[in-house]
């Protein structure tokens, strides 16, 4: 339970989110500093803990539309990188129970990068950890009257991917933040990322129950032709005021837009033992994905003594287009992976593509109760109106629709000022994401389906400043998977249930600890496990990973600190029969920083190396099946500078 002070007024406590300092400082990034739990935390480039925005308790929160711009629903489309959302925490059991309408998997909240009283300019430069020539960036923040300040920023990485092939992008973005009172603040934020020359990486798919043989990870193998260009554009504004002495609205109205007017992927089909593949390419016609998305809330706080009672009316919607398909694909013959060999850049020959169409609103009501540091329980209801049109270019659409009822409730209490224990109950619609390229309706968005999760668990304060988390969950979704018709479709039902733990904090004075284990038992259900064409554990997820990440830098060392982060990955399923497994893994990463003055500017300089053993693994992509190998040791320098 998150403990709370009981106030005179409600005013108080809403503006002072509104008026708390600003950090959009680039040289004090530091995600030790940031994590309140090891579920999950990024700050700028670096990011510690189990969990991230594309994988929690084994699912995808953003597939499963669980992104959040500082506590507000958006229906995420295109990238909302570090030059805009200052920070990113994942949510999950104890901590999710502040949203009055959490949702199945965990939530992935990016908070921005706000002004504050005084300009700075921030300016950063990295070495590409593969030996391209790095990444620029130069960030602005500034008051621009008493009023309204702005924050502003570009940057330019002529990089090379893991796979040594060149990655070239560059993004802008600019933020206002207007607060004419004290009670009411408009936030509007645009942010565009331009992929000017990215290649994908080659996808390998074995002929037989075994691994690809290894070879050379800085080796470029796939076409310089082959490329995926993309344009990212999100912009929107958020809203926040006091409606009366007790009320209080939010709302958020975004826009995100993906458009990909290239698109080639490379396959190395039936790879043999010695690495020999047949080589296919496939192209795509110009792709899209664009949403309208928001979320509205107004809340009302009303105390009595000891107890507060929270009411929150809420409504959330998204109007999604998605514009794919008409893939034609070329087959090469005969080809090693592995090995440099160019072909020509040959004529693809398009189809008429798909298009489907979305349309969401949610309305919802939340109940909290608190009393103060005794007990707090929560209730929610929601109801969702679900309509999807799906068709081809010029053909009739085939239309769905859905409206059920979403539920949750939450439940915690403190016996003792070090102990909170905690429940909680959700039901949620999700959809699942979209077909793999091997799939015979590649690119396909899935259907929505409802799911639900259970949790409970507890937070022990050990000592001030360090935390221990542990607790239980069980997910259940639909399970998506190729039948036998090579459609990618909903064949069965899949259960997560599992164990998370973390500690977090100051062990001693300069020393972090965050350090996590999740370990899951998953199962899949339905016809084609009874048929025996699957197995009951889907491929690609891992039963237990370990994480321990410590950061060192007492006093004394006058803003030097060292840091390391281990994590162990246990051995999983290759293929979907379960007749192949890939072995344990151990990663291990280490860094240095250096957080120093030259003539009053804050300067952070940061060394990093990843993968320092070197180790050699392969992990799968557990939708189609691919491999690709872990990336090798890497280096990464980074020297940014406030002034």
């Amino acid at each position: 339970m998150v403990s709370y002070r009981v106030r005179a007024g409600f005013a108080a406590l809403s503006c002072a989110a509104c008026i708390s300092p600003a950090f959009a400082q680039r040289a004090d990034e530091n995600a030790y500093s940031n994590a309140e739990d090891a579920f999950g935390t990024r700050v700028g480039s670096e990011g510690v803990g189990l969990y991230s925005a594309r994988n929690a308790r084994g699912f995808d929160p953003s597939q499963a539309g669980n992104n959040r711009l500082e506590g507000l629903y958006i229906d995420q489309q295109a990238l909302i990188g570090t030059r805009l959302a200052r920070s990113q925490t994942i949510h999950v059991g104890i901590s999710a129970q502040s949203y009055p309408f959490p949702a199945p998997t965990g939530i992935a909240d990016s908070t921005f990068i706000m002004p504050g009283d005084k300009t700075i300019i921030s300016a950063g430069v990295s070495y590409s950890e593969f030996g391209g020539p790095g990444t620029v960036t130069l960030d602005i923040q500034s008051p621009i009257t008493g009023t309204l300040g702005v924050v502003g920023g570009i940057g330019y990485a002529p990089n090379r991917s893991e796979w040594a092939s060149p990655n070239t992008n560059a993004v802008t973005t600019w933020l206002l933040h207007w607060q004419p009172t004290g009670n009411f603040e408009a936030i509007p934020f645009i942010y565009y990322v331009r992929g000017i020359e990215n290649i994908v990486q080659p996808q390998i798919f074995t002929a037989g129950n075994f691994l690809p043989p290894k070879y050379h990870r800085r080796t470029f193998f796939g076409q310089k032709w082959a490329k995926r260009e993309s344009r990212d554009l999100s912009f929107g504004t958020i809203l926040r005021g006091n409606l009366a002495p007790n009320w209080r609205l939010q709302a958020g109205f975004f826009r995100s837009d993906n458009i990909r007017p290239e698109n080639k992927s490379v396959f190395f089909r039936n790879t043999q033992v010695s690495g020999l593949a047949d080589l296919d390419i496939i192209g795509s016609p110009k792709h899209r994905s664009a949403s309208t998305s928001g979320e509205m809330r107004a809340s009302g706080v009303f105390t009595q003594g000891t107890y507060r009672h929270t009411v929150h009316f809420n409504v959330r919607g998204r109007d999604t287009t998605r514009i794919f398909g008409g893939t034609g694909t070329v087959s090469f013959g005969p080809a090693q992976i592995g090995v440099t060999a160019p072909v020509a850049k040959p004529a693809f020959t398009f189809g008429p593509r798909d298009l489907d169409l979305v349309r969401q609103i949610t309305p919802g009501i939340s109940y909290v109760g608190q009393w103060a540091r005794v007990a707090e329980f929560s209730v929610g209801v929601q109801k969702s109106y679900y309509h999807r049109d799906v068709g081809r270019e010029g053909a009739p659409f085939v239309t769905t629709r859905s409206q059920p009822w979403l539920y949750n409730g939450t439940i915690s209490v403190t016996p003792t000022d070090r102990l909170a224990l905690y429940a909680s109950y959700t039901r949620g619609l999700e959809e699942f994401g979209t077909a793999p390229d091997n799939a015979a309706n590649r690119g396909q968005p899935m259907a929505a389906g409802l799911t639900e999760q259970i949790d409970a668990g507890l937070r022990y304060r050990i000592m001030p400043g360090l935390n221990l988390v542990a607790g239980v969950f069980e997910v259940d979704k639909p399970y998506f998977d190729r039948d036998l018709a090579n459609v990618y479709t909903r064949v069965g039902d899949r259960s997560h249930q599992g164990i998370e733990m973390s500690l977090t904090g100051a062990l001693m004075p300069g020393l972090t600890v965050v350090a996590g284990a999740v370990l899951i038992k998953a199962r899949v259900t339905g016809s084609s496990v009874d048929r025996g064409l699957i197995g009951p554990v889907p491929q690609g997820l891992p039963p237990a990973v370990y994480t321990l990440g410590l950061q060192y830098g007492p006093a004394a060392w006058r803003g030097f600190s060292v840091d390391s982060q281990f994590t162990h990955t246990a051995g999983h399923y290759a293929n979907r029969t379960n007749t192949l497994r890939l072995a344990a893994t151990m990663s291990w990463d280490v860094g240095m920083r250096y957080n120093f003055k030259v003539m009053d500017a804050d300067v952070s300089a940061r060394v990093q190396a990843f993968n320092v053993t070197n180790a050699y693994d392969w992990k799968i992509n557990d939708a189609s099946g691919a491999f690709a190998p872990t990336p090798p040791r890497r280096y990464m320098f980074r020297l940014a500078t406030d002034f």
